[in-house]
């Protein structure tokens, strides 16, 4: 698969795949921005921790995005406003100020040299329709006592109708940032780390939670389920409450270097920041921004947005990728106890794509629960917050209709026009299959239904890999699983 800007700053950690069975205090599964900050903020030597990454660290979520640290994500606080109130709107802003300040405290406190950038954010528009809503959105900046712009030296506004900037905002190098804080992580005697160690099933027994990684089992009092997207459905019923959003990055060298980063509030997103790297400046693009199930020809929206990218910089990109997000149905993510009754399970996700904020205020809110501290964020992020009737109607637009979509397309057009001579969907002994062929002409044969929730899978001709419209997981062409929520490979017995 394609790499991120990021990944070429991965350092190569070793550490070990689980191998034994183990008994921990705090199990933390995933290893991206909120596994590590949880594990950061719950450094106490009263605490055995161990900290399990599905993968090698730093190849997922985290190091996908365009790693920015802002309070001004699009138009994202009236949409708040409009299904809550004024008192949450203010809460999620102050969490996302808390966010920043958090970040810059753990980058200042150990040093870390991870590009930091203070810039200029914003939010505009190319469309006249979106005018009223920038109206109201500074209307509610207003009253937040949000100093903002209108006018900024540093884009060229002639087809922009609407703008907001703001000034305080930074850019960073998330690799880089994570490397730091497992650095810290690493020098503790109590907390234990594993890579390659992707948890299948958790259950319990007695008082304790039981992990299954492969034959091996950690037994724990509580967990943290830091992963982009849970790998189960029961509890909390994230599926219910959450659909996904694919986007198209680009990271192009060029020579010069710009103190702002942006984004566009109207659909599909656009964003952009630029990023200077010892003697290199790059230009971060995103585009092609849509939920999951609506653009399926990869290799097109790929190459949309490289096109796009080139037309602004002149020159080829120099990286290309894609990031999946987990969004919700009421625009605030979801962090703290899974439900009610299960009060040791703890999980974050549903950053609605501004996840260097929201998962590092996550890692916070978790570590103070598990701590019993107060935290004044808590409520407005508890994933079993109850339904209202707006939340209603966008989880039939976005989870229902979207899924629905996706499997229908699946369904009934099952070799679209993109995978011709690459890769087709068949049925084998009664059983839907997908099959893939490499250059040599060699089949490469997998089950075509994802194990997580049942839905058709895609082929991706970008990434050769087979990926699923529902929920994002990922597989090779041999049928590993490259990413969740599935645990499960699509591996089938050729032999049958």
């Amino acid at each position: 698969m394609k790499k991120s800007l990021w990944q070429k700053d991965i350092i190569k950690n070793n550490f070990k795949t689980l191998n034994k069975d183990i008994d921990t205090d705090i199990l933390i599964i995933g290893g991206g921005i909120t596994g590590l900050t949880t594990a950061y903020n719950l450094l106490n030597k009263k605490y055995n921790i161990t900290l399990l990454e599905a993968d090698k660290f730093f190849n997922n979520t985290t190091c996908k995005s365009t790693g920015k640290l802002t309070y001004l994500q699009d138009l994202k606080y009236q949409d708040i406003y409009n299904i809550y109130d004024f008192k949450t709107t203010k809460l999620y802003y102050e969490a996302q100020k808390d966010g920043i300040k958090l970040a810059k405290k753990i980058i200042k406190e150990n040093n870390i040299k991870c590009d930091l950038t203070k810039t200029d954010s914003i939010t505009f528009t190319t469309s006249e329709k979106e005018v009223t809503k920038f109206d109201n959105e500074k209307k509610i900046l207003d009253k937040l006592s949000v100093k903002y712009y209108v006018t900024s030296k540093d884009l060229n506004t002639k087809d922009i109708k609407s703008l907001i900037l703001v000034k305080n905002t930074y850019v960073f190098n998330p690799v880089k940032y994570l490397n730091g804080i497992l650095n810290v992580l690493k020098k503790e005697d109590k907390i234990s780390i594993y890579e390659n160690s992707r948890v299948k099933k958790i259950k319990k027994e007695n008082n304790y939670y039981v992990a299954l990684v492969d034959k091996f089992k950690v037994r724990t009092k509580k967990i943290v389920v830091s992963c982009n997207y849970p790998f189960f459905t029961i509890p909390g019923f994230i599926p219910f409450k959450t659909y996904m959003e694919k986007s198209y990055i680009t990271a192009t060298k060029i020579s010069y270097i710009k103190n702002i980063s942006g984004i566009t509030s109207n659909y599909p997103t656009i964003s952009f920041r630029y990023h200077k790297d010892k003697d290199e400046n790059y230009f971060i693009y995103l585009n092609n921004s849509s939920k999951l199930c609506d653009k399926l020809n990869y290799k097109k929206n790929y190459n949309e947005c490289v096109n796009a990218a080139k037309k602004i910089t002149g020159k080829q990109a120099d990286y290309k990728w894609t990031n999946m997000d987990v969004m919700t149905n009421d625009f605030l993510p979801l962090v703290g106890r899974v439900s009610n009754e299960e009060k040791n399970v703890f999980i974050a996700t549903g950053y609605n794509t501004w996840g260097m904020t929201n998962g590092t205020i996550a890692g916070k809110i978790i570590a103070d629960l598990i701590k019993s501290n107060k935290n004044k964020y808590a409520d407005i992020f508890n994933p079993s917050r109850g339904m209202t009737l707006t939340k209603f109607k966008n989880f039939i637009s976005n989870t229902v209709i979207s899924n629905t979509k996706a499997y229908s397309f699946n369904l009934l057009k099952k070799n679209p026009s993109w995978y011709k001579n690459k890769a087709c969907v068949t049925k084998i002994n009664g059983k839907r299959v997908g099959i893939y062929f490499d250059s040599q002409g060699n089949k490469h044969i997998v089950s075509n239904i994802c194990p997580h929730l049942k839905c058709f899978l895609t082929f991706n001709e970008i990434d050769k890999t087979w990926d699923c419209p529902c929920h994002g997981s990922r597989f090779d062409v041999d049928g590993n699983v490259v990413k969740g929520p599935s645990c499960y490979d699509i591996k089938i017995d050729e032999t049958k």
